[in-house]
């Protein structure tokens, strides 16, 4: 992919994630920082994964 499409994508699931913790939040279920913090390891992942597909 190209180095455009790798921040478009990084852009996107950033602001998904973002979303996706202010709701969890704003709801507060059992285990909510559990939750919080399993988006973010999950969006970095998606981030590294993509990367290993960037071209320079």
């Amino acid at each position: 992919m190209s180095k455009k499409v790798f921040n478009l994508v990084v852009g996107i699931t950033g602001g998904v994630s973002t979303i996706a913790s202010a709701v969890v939040a704003y709801i507060n279920p059992a285990y909510t920082a559990q939750i919080v913090a399993a988006i973010g390891i999950v969006q970095t992942a998606i981030v590294e994964v993509c990367s290993l597909f960037r071209k320079d």
